[in-house]
């Protein structure tokens, strides 16, 4: 009975696949924003939806947000798996996408678990000031064209939900070493 209740966190709910959502989005338009670096010389053709997720900011926040996937395929060397992603024109993130929902549910289970009202409001206040600073230089120069402040302002929200999730997520882990290393 113990062993089902350490997956209880997986099991989904709307916050959780809302959350998964907005991440699994990031993560598939960046994958598609990634075509900018390749370009229409190359001959490969323009995968679905880049015209129209231009204007936003997804390549940043997915290279951040699918780091740790990145960091630990390469560290044990799984890179030969890409082969057998679903190919629809560009190669779905299959990893990032089962790393979104894993961390989507595990930010949710620590959010509701671990942190008080006035933790949420530092760990909300830390991911957006930190962000902050990284766009400090960009928000005082004139925001003339819709495009340009389209992709600022996503870029800053996509960034600071992927920082917040990030500090909850190592919180949760830290918490559940503490907690295992009590016995």
């Amino acid at each position: 009975m113990r062993n089902s209740r350490n997956v209880d966190f997986l099991r989904p709910d709307i916050r959780k696949l809302t959350l998964f959502g907005i991440l699994s989005f990031i993560c598939i338009g960046g994958v598609i924003q990634t075509y900018v670096f390749i370009g229409e010389e190359s001959g490969i053709p323009k995968p679905p939806l880049y015209d129209t997720l231009r204007p936003f900011d997804l390549w940043l926040p997915w290279i951040i947000f699918a780091l740790p996937v990145h960091l630990i395929g390469r560290l044990l060397n799984f890179w030969w798996l890409i082969e057998y992603f679903p190919n629809i024109g560009f190669r779905l993130p299959l990893a990032s996408i089962i790393y979104a929902y894993t961390i989507s549910c595990w930010t949710i289970h620590v959010w509701d678990r671990w942190l008080t009202y006035r933790g949420r409001r530092r760990v909300i206040s830390i991911g957006i000031a930190s962000v902050l600073l990284l766009y400090l230089p960009i928000v005082f120069q004139p925001l003339t064209i819709l495009s340009y402040f389209t992709k600022i302002v996503s870029g800053f929200i996509f960034l600071s939900l992927i920082l917040i999730v990030y500090i909850v997520s190592i919180y949760g882990l830290y918490r559940l070493v503490r907690a295992y290393m009590k016995f």
